[in-house]
């Protein structure tokens, strides 16, 4: 992986697609661009996206939970830019990709459930265990163990899960065009599409996959694949449909 120092600017119009029919999609094999060492790029990445004319990847990359870093892909070249703050394009993707609510479509919306659960069902050494099912935590007692699912929900199906912990927004879904009604998540190992309609089309498995993000024109999907402890690639795909 080899660094320049770029300035670049790419905005355009963000334009609106007829709803989609993903039943009818089918993916390419994944494509390597380059890899990414967080040796050298410090922190975690938190943000992909994708310029508007589908030339440029952007990569953030956090630090202590405050410090950004910022680099740029260019996908023609696979050269990887150290960048000049956040360009314009970079965050009105991210915006709109990351969202809980569908772009062009306000009626579609994720759902956010979070749920504790109790991790120890036996024994019941505190609290009020007195037959009737009631029972209330002892903080001091090693049995009173709980645990808290996060889930996503979209039109009835889950697109997303955690156990004890919060996913940051766009870690595992990416809306397609804005119009489209459809999204690209990841779940139960593997990278999926979902319209409005509810049809779903598995398109590769999701090992080590993350920040997933289905380009503004819906002809390619970008995501980067964990090779090591801090090594990862990112990846294109193309989107096809029949």
């Amino acid at each position: 992986m080899r660094f320049a120092i770029l300035a670049l600017t790419v905005i355009g119009q963000v334009t609106t697609t007829a709803p989609l029919d993903v039943s009818k999609f089918k993916a390419s094999k994944p494509v390597f661009v380059c890899d990414l060492d967080l040796g050298r790029m410090k922190g975690q990445f938190r943000q992909l996206s994708w310029s508007n004319d589908g030339a440029y990847i952007y990569l953030q990359t956090v630090e202590g939970g405050a410090t950004a870093y910022d680099y740029i892909v260019s996908l023609d070249d696979r050269t990887v830019s150290v960048a000049f703050g956040e360009p314009e394009w970079a965050s009105a993707y991210w915006a709109m990709k990351s969202d809980f609510t569908a772009p062009g479509n306000p009626a579609l919306r994720i759902e956010l459930v979070r749920e504790d659960r109790r991790t120890r069902v036996t024994p019941f050494l505190g609290g009020n265990n007195a037959g009737n099912g009631a029972f209330t935590p002892d903080p001091k007692n090693s049995a009173d163990a709980y645990a808290f699912d996060t889930t996503l929900w979209l039109l009835g199906w889950r697109i997303g899960e955690w156990t004890n912990g919060d996913p940051f927004a766009g870690e595992n879904f990416s809306w397609g065009p804005a119009g489209s009604g459809a999204i690209l998540f990841i779940n139960d190992g593997t990278l999926t599409l979902m319209d409005q309609f509810k049809h779903r089309t598995a398109i590769a498995p999701a090992k080590g996959m993350t920040l997933p993000a289905w380009s503004s024109d819906g002809r390619r999907i970008a995501f980067l694949e964990k090779t090591g402890r801090r090594a990862y690639r990112l990846m294109v795909m193309a989107v096809i449909q029949s």
